[in-house]
């Protein structure tokens, strides 16, 4: 018995050193590349073009606030693996930080479903989204989902929320301050920001892919002898028509690049943010009290789930054309040196 003990224990250990290891590795692969993808998504989403659109703003919104949930998980993740505390205080890593976390988790998840709720909208009611998707409606939603977020998550800042004699954050035993933060918050917070985003995010999806295929279909079946009817006429050609032609060639694309990054986006989330969620819901009803293994099981799966928070530049890269091309464009135009005329040239050309 004993020599099963010892080699189930010595099993254990070895796991444990391996799941270390891999969430150390792929830690900072995550969070290096994280950072990167979203400073260069920053570049493009602050342009006037798209920031003029409800939902480039959105995602605007949603990169500024992942890059914030970056930096809270990064704390702890240097403290779970590296054994390091940023700042040694109870107030700040087991209060403010967990506090941060979630309302920022729950800000991300309320912008993704949000993003792809303005494109459903457009998509499936033309007129009526000009009035719906609008930059002051996404505001105004905006600051609904951190009121509520930040007001959600005020209990983590309960006094008895400290480092235990371990020097681990930990729920005292017997309180409701425990049974809240372990069986109930749980359960609650997997519905808000798991199930309902979801839910919104592959039923609009799927209703634009639908949308898609119908207007395919509606095109391959239009009479050739239309398709030749329209190729003869032959609009006259003027200067405002031409600029008229180009700009909606450029909110179309547009349009289309937005569509490709809502659709990625949803299978992004939904594959990196159920495992953490279904995790915490298990983790509540446990009776272990090994907490070791636990915080490096929370460890690999917060660095799971944050791959969504920083692998959207490279997503929207891959399954974006439009998107490779602003990029690059946008780039081109930091790099690329452009001397200025004198002056004296500038004033001639003026006169």
């Amino acid at each position: 018995m004993n020599n099963t003990t010892t080699i189930i224990s010595g099993s254990l250990s070895s796991s444990m050193q391996a799941l270390r290891l891999s969430t150390t590795v792929l830690g900072i692969l995550v969070y290096s590349t994280g950072f990167i993808g979203n400073f260069l998504s920053l570049l493009l989403f602050i342009q006037k073009e798209l920031r003029q659109v409800s939902t480039g703003l959105t995602f605007l919104l949603l990169n500024i606030f992942s890059t914030i949930h970056l930096l809270s998980l990064i704390v702890e993740f240097v403290d779970t693996v590296f054994q390091v505390q940023v700042i040694p205080n109870a107030i700040f890593r087991c209060q403010f930080i967990l506090w941060l976390q979630n309302a920022t988790r729950t800000i991300c998840s309320f912008l993704a479903a949000t993003v792809s709720l303005d494109r459903f909208l457009r998509s499936e009611y033309p007129m009526k989204s000009r009035l719906w998707c609008t930059k002051k409606n996404v505001i105004k939603l905006f600051a609904i989902y951190c009121f509520f977020s930040v007001s959600f998550y005020t209990f983590f800042f309960h006094p008895l929320n400290v480092f235990n004699d371990q020097g681990q954050c930990s729920f005292p035993i017997p309180s409701t301050f425990r049974l809240f933060a372990l069986n109930i918050l749980p359960p609650i917070r997997f519905i808000i920001i798991c199930v309902l985003p979801v839910i919104i995010m592959v039923g609009c999806g799927g209703r634009m892919l639908y949308n898609i295929q119908q207007s395919k279909k509606r095109v391959i079946q239009q009479p050739a002898k239309t398709k030749v009817d329209i190729a003869t006429i032959i609009p006259p050609s003027s200067k405002g028509s031409n600029v008229t032609e180009e700009t909606r060639k450029e909110r179309a694309n547009i349009d289309y690049m937005l569509l490709l990054m809502v659709l990625a986006n949803v299978a992004a989330y939904i594959i990196t943010q159920i495992p953490f969620n279904v995790y915490t819901l298990y983790y509540g009803y446990e009776t272990s009290d090994d907490y070791t293994v636990y915080s490096l099981m929370r460890a690999f799966l917060l660095m799971w789930s944050s791959v969504y928070f920083g692998i959207g530049f490279y997503l929207f890269c891959i399954t974006s054309p439009q998107f490779r091309k602003q990029f690059i464009t946008k780039i081109k135009t930091l790099c690329v040196y452009q001397p200025h005329p004198p002056r004296g040239t500038r004033l001639q050309r003026a006169r």
